[in-house]
């Protein structure tokens, strides 16, 4: 038998054997800035919305009263009452709560699809998937591309692999799901080699931007690229924000360098974005995070505070 996904794709599905899911409650693991704004949309969209607050932090538990989602405190309830569950983490913490959700659906006895939603290799994404659907669980392989709903966009979450369908039902309810033919490991990988071309040039960016201030001759580059390459010098301008994010693109950037040696390119280019991400991350305004930027900084400004030493 055939049915039409929630993206008006045709696919074979599990109603034969009597296991197809219908989603009508979603667990969002954690509630960052992508997770809380996902979370808040797919609320608005009728779905009831539920997370597990033991252990995060206070942002996250602020950002999960603000979108008014349910606290079910623990893993195991979360795994009980949901029909889904989105891992949108920092890419570190993503290989530690598959296992942590994975001991959950064990001793719930659960069969709970899973999708981890976060910037990882291929690679690491099998790892998830055989520690996932060794508990009984039914993963879903996924990258997200686009910011978040909390600024009012519609972001993608691609899909693969045998379950992708099921994440596909959250399609238009706030978020894009395009479902990708094939197995586990391509929708990561379309993240890997997008995330590398985009947080790989804000890396370049911004590191183009720290020698030259150290060099002294930062207006003359600026200077120049008025003159030559105006439309480079305007994407630069977003290297002021990136103190945000720079924590979280670390890890991001260290998968997406094991993506590439892998398939036997180099990584040598995205270990480098990792490391001028660290530095960041250990500078004066590393600090900062989405919200909390000082959006009245100039762009020299961020460059001399990046390139200062966190007290």
């Amino acid at each position: 038998m055939t049915a039409v996904t929630a993206n008006g794709r045709l696919r074979e599905d599990e109603i034969a054997g009597g296991n197809l899911v219908t989603v009508e409650t979603v667990g969002v693991m954690s509630p960052g800035d992508m997770g809380s704004g996902v979370g808040g949309v797919l609320k608005k969209n009728g779905l009831r919305v539920l997370t597990a607050l033991d252990g995060r932090s206070d942002a996250s538990k602020k950002r999960a009263t603000e979108e008014d989602f349910e606290d079910v405190e623990s893993l195991d309830e979360l795994v009980k009452q949901c029909d889904l569950v989105l891992s949108i983490l920092v890419p570190s913490e993503a290989l530690l709560f598959a296992q942590d959700i994975a001991e959950a659906i064990v001793r719930t006895n659960s069969e709970i699809a899973v999708a981890d939603c976060n910037a990882v290799s291929p690679a690491t994404g099998i790892k998830i998937d055989e520690i996932i659907t060794a508990a009984g669980g039914k993963f879903i392989d996924s990258g997200i591309i686009g910011p978040s709903p909390r600024i009012g966009a519609s972001p993608r979450f691609y899909a693969s692999g045998e379950h992708a369908h099921i994440l596909g039902e959250l399609d238009g309810k706030g978020i894009d799901v395009p479902i990708m033919d094939g197995p586990v490991g391509r929708a990561s990988g379309l993240k890997m080699v997008y995330a590398a071309l985009t947080k790989g040039a804000a890396a370049l960016h911004a590191s183009t931007l720290m020698t030259a201030t150290s060099l002294g001759i930062y207006d003359d580059l600026i200077k120049e690229l008025e003159l030559s390459q105006s439309g480079t010098l305007e994407t630069m301008g977003r290297v002021k924000s990136i103190s945000a994010q720079a924590f979280r693109w670390i890890g991001e950037m260290e998968e997406i360098a094991a993506t590439f040696e892998d398939v036997g390119t180099t990584p040598n280019i995205h270990t480098g974005a990792a490391e001028t991400f660290q530095t960041i991350a250990n500078s004066s305004i590393g600090h900062e995070r989405v919200g909390t930027v000082d959006t009245s900084r100039s762009l020299a400004d961020s460059i001399k505070a990046m390139l200062k030493p966190a007290d």
